[in-house]
This record gives C-alpha cells, structure tokens and sequence, in this order.
C-alpha cells in the first residue's frame, strides 16, 4: 500500500504514509435469492449490502420496512402470506440498487469514467437523486 502512495492524491497518500498500521477493508455487494420465509423477513443490509456509492443503505432498510408495513396493513391473509406478496417488489428494488452501485463501483474503478457532476452517479435508492 505504501508503495502505491506515490500513484495518489498527494492527501491520501500522506494519510497512507503517517499511518503506522494501514490496512485494507474489503467491500463487496450481497444479494439473496429470498427475504421471506414462513413468518421470518429478511430487511436492510441483511439481504442486500450495496457497496456505498449511492448511499441508499439505511433507505433501504426504511423502505423495507415501510413496504412491510403498508402490506400487513392492507390485509388479506397471515403474515406468510403477506410476506410472499411484499418479498417480489424488495427484491426487485434490491438487484436494482446493486447492479446500479455496480456499474458506479466500475467507472470508479476500472473504466475511469467517473464524471465529477454526472447525474448518473447521485445518490439515491430508487434511482439517481431518487
């Protein structure tokens, strides 16, 4: 890491420098095929950890849980049945957020097309600045 630093900003290769142990924090995205099972929902980073990029981890986790709501509200059947109709649209909305962090991690990173300003890459869960 320390001989990377000459490659880097000037601030964060001093950060890199002056630290007597550095160390590196992998961070990945996770998805699941399924948030309901039975009576048990899984919500928030439980069953997507989206890479920080669009900023939309606790939004998620809200949305999760404000979606169950309105769902268990609206009645209609137990809540194993409730929760197999609220688990398609947070999935959806989940593969959509990682897929979304993806393609930002991917012009940070390795196609070096991260515009500064772009609106494409504003933060947001639904979608950008959304």
């Amino acid at each position: 890491m320390r001989a990377a630093a000459a490659d880097l900003a000037p601030a964060v290769a001093e950060v890199i420098t002056r630290t007597e142990q550095p160390y590196v924090q992998v961070v990945c995205d996770t998805r699941i095929p399924g948030m309901a099972e039975g009576r048990v929902a899984i919500i928030g980073d439980a069953a997507f950890a989206a890479c920080p990029h669009a900023a939309a981890g606790t939004a998620k986790a809200a949305d999760d849980v404000w979606q169950l709501y309105e769902h268990l509200g609206a009645g209609g059947g137990g809540i194993a049945d409730t929760l197999k109709r609220w688990e398609p649209g947070q999935l959806e909305l989940g593969n959509q957020l990682i897929d979304r962090v993806a393609a930002m991690g991917a012009r940070s990173q390795f196609s070096n097309t991260w515009v500064p300003g772009d609106p494409d890459l504003r933060f947001g869960l639904y979608a950008p600045g959304k």
